[in-house]
């Protein structure tokens, strides 16, 4: 359980982290109207090659980034660690419970 724990954390801040990009609106099919990547594109103008926007843009047009697909895994992730986390507490009390008992006797 801990191994799960530990495993969906880190899934959990992987898949955050590559959400970044979508979510600030750097999309698969383009910069998103409204957000955070088209008042950084109108500031900037002519957007150099090789430029920081550059690389984000190129990124989520070319990998699962431009999708919600990593919003959706760090979602997921988050749940099974709170599951996860859920499942030990409730292990290690009720272990606790059974030597509390054992030494009594």
């Amino acid at each position: 359980l801990i191994g799960a724990t530990a495993a969906g954390g880190t899934t959990a801040a992987v898949a955050g982290a590559a959400s970044v990009p979508f979510l600030a609106g750097f999309t698969s099919s383009g910069v998103a109207a409204g957000s955070m990547a088209a008042a950084s594109q109108a500031a900037i103008g002519n957007v150099a090659a090789g430029s920081t926007f550059a690389f984000l843009q190129s990124i989520a047009a070319t990998t699962v980034i431009g999708t919600a697909l990593p919003v959706a895994v760090a979602g997921a992730a988050v749940a099974g660690t709170a599951a996860a986390g859920v499942m030990l507490h409730k292990h290690l009390k009720k272990k606790k419970g059974k030597s509390g008992e054992d030494s009594g006797e």
